[in-house]
């Protein structure tokens, strides 16, 4: 493996770990606020830009937002399934909704419009469905051990899905994109470890991260062309730090709830 794609790599189980950390000083919504935002898919569709060009990212973008539809059945699979049969059963049935759902969006290319038309809708029906937690809840510990796995399965998922996306078209490189790493290891080990008041923390958090996951594919999406590569992913930075600090605001509301 050539040094270039493990520094890609690397990034992937340092925003795991860098989302893992957090919940230990400030909880498990922030590491959710972590986890959400796009800091794999990030660097991920940089190097993609840089490699393939901007319009193959821009329609790598587009189809990664869309995306989001996947990714919230994996969120509500993996918080019902999970807190009914724990959390291997969890990720596995969230894995098989990501697959059933991105099979489907792999077969098709996407105007700006209809991509965001997803986007907004899966994050409205995440916001409905996911569970909202009873209480604010203690700090966790977060042990090494602990830190290490994570870090660990991060960087294996990621593997496999940079390998894909440098294979195929734009469309199954988003959909590959589109898969929740973060989403796959951070919520069943704090399943596991903490139980489900702290995952509905955690995967309330990931909501909110997710609205600055979308902006920034959606500004990546439209205005990468026309702006260039510092230009354009500086402009969809912006969105999605912006998005997210507007939408933690209702950040309260959003984790701790009667449901």
């Amino acid at each position: 493996m050539d040094p270039t794609t493990l520094l890609k790599l690397a990034l992937v189980p340092i925003a795991v770990g860098l989302a893992s950390l957090a919940a230990r000083k400030w909880g498990h919504t922030v590491s959710g606020y972590l986890g959400g935002m796009p800091m794999v898919g990030a660097p991920i569709i940089i190097f993609l830009a840089m490699d393939h060009g901007t319009v193959f990212a821009a329609k790598v973008a587009l189809v990664t937002l869309a995306g989001l539809v996947a990714q919230a059945a994996h969120q509500i699979a993996m918080a019902y399934v999970g807190r009914r049969f724990g959390w291997i059963a969890g990720l596995l049935s969230g894995w098989g909704a990501f697959a059933i759902v991105g099979v489907g969006l792999a077969h098709l290319e996407y105007p700006w419009w209809v991509a965001a038309s997803y986007g907004v809708a899966a994050l409205l029906v995440m916001w409905r469905v996911l569970p909202r937690a009873k209480d604010d809840g203690a700090l966790p510990a977060v042990p090494r051990i602990e830190l290490a796995l994570r870090m660990a399965a991060a960087f294996a998922i990621a593997a496999v899905i940079l390998w894909g996306s440098t294979r195929f078209g734009p469309v199954v490189s988003g959909v590959l994109l589109s898969v929740p790493v973060t989403g796959s290891v951070i919520p069943p080990f704090t399943l596991k470890l903490y139980g489900p008041e702290a995952l509905a923390r955690v995967q309330r958090g990931f909501l909110t991260g997710l609205t600055g996951f979308a902006s920034f594919f959606l500004v990546v999406g439209v205005a990468l062309q026309p702006l260039g590569l510092a230009m354009g992913f500086g402009a969809a930075t912006l969105a999605a730090l912006t998005a997210v600090g507007i939408f933690s605001r209702f950040g309260k509301r959003n984790v701790v709830g009667d449901d």
